[in-house]
């Protein structure tokens, strides 16, 4: 925090004695006051971000966790899988984005599935790596106890994965905020991401600096949020 405090303090210090035009570099007193200022538009289109940011994250929780029990359960399957998936992450997203507008046309459901294809991935490697992590002495021990494929699935596998899963999520949720910008770039009228390319266009500055303020603050707190939801479920006496 006090190293936030000297930068601030420095930047404005530049930007006031050194008279930079603010629509290059405005001040850190300008981005608040047009923070201030716009706070209804900024909090209309951290909605819409939000939104979309949540839904690409739980499709890729949900796909991404299922796609990992198929890959684990039946071995052949995630042989046949895995390929795709990484050459899937190969390809770049903002390449992608394009053909999901011409597919589906723009808005919330666009910005959406960038979101969830950008962050799917780390949810299924990091859920395959914990479910496979088990060590093959408890597996033969519940074995000889009789316990079914499912069985060593649900007292096993799943909560020995679940600190993997929950450190996909944190990675997925970073991942979703910036598939919705990326989404709103190229197909939107609305969200942080498109009033971006509204204040970049009109030369508003310190508007863009406040819409990137909104931004990395919507980012802190849904990364520490799922962090915090991830900490609260693993101290559940049910996962242990």
């Amino acid at each position: 925090m006090f190293t936030i405090v000297v930068i601030m303090i420095v930047w404005e210090l530049f930007v006031r004695l050194s008279d930079v035009p603010q629509f290059l570099l405005p001040a850190p007193s300008d981005v608040a006051e047009a923070i201030v200022d716009n706070w209804e538009i900024l909090l209309r289109h951290a909605g819409i971000t939000l939104i979309e940011t949540l839904i690409g994250f739980v499709l890729s929780v949900v796909v991404g966790v299922i796609l990992a029990v198929v890959m684990v359960m039946w071995p052949l399957a995630g042989a046949a899988i895995f390929p795709i998936l990484v050459a899937s992450q190969v390809i770049p997203k903002v390449a992608i984005a394009p053909l999901m507008v011409v597919w589906i046309g723009t808005g919330i459901t666009t910005s959406s599935l960038i979101a969830f294809v950008m962050a799917f991935f780390p949810v299924v490697i990091n859920a395959t790596l914990g479910m496979r992590s088990v060590s093959s002495a408890s597996i033969d021990l519940l074995r000889s106890m009789r316990a079914s494929k499912w069985q060593i699935f649900r007292y096993l596998r799943f909560p020995n994965a679940l600190p993997h899963i929950l450190s996909g999520m944190q990675l997925a949720v970073a991942f979703a905020i910036v598939g919705a910008i990326v989404g709103e770039f190229v197909g939107s009228e609305a969200g942080l991401g498109y009033l971006l390319i509204v204040t970049q266009g009109n030369l508003r500055t310190a508007l863009l600096f406040g819409d990137l303020v909104v931004l990395t603050a919507l980012g802190l707190v849904l990364y520490y949020g799922v962090e915090l939801i991830g900490k609260r479920l693993l101290r559940h006496p049910n996962n242990t």
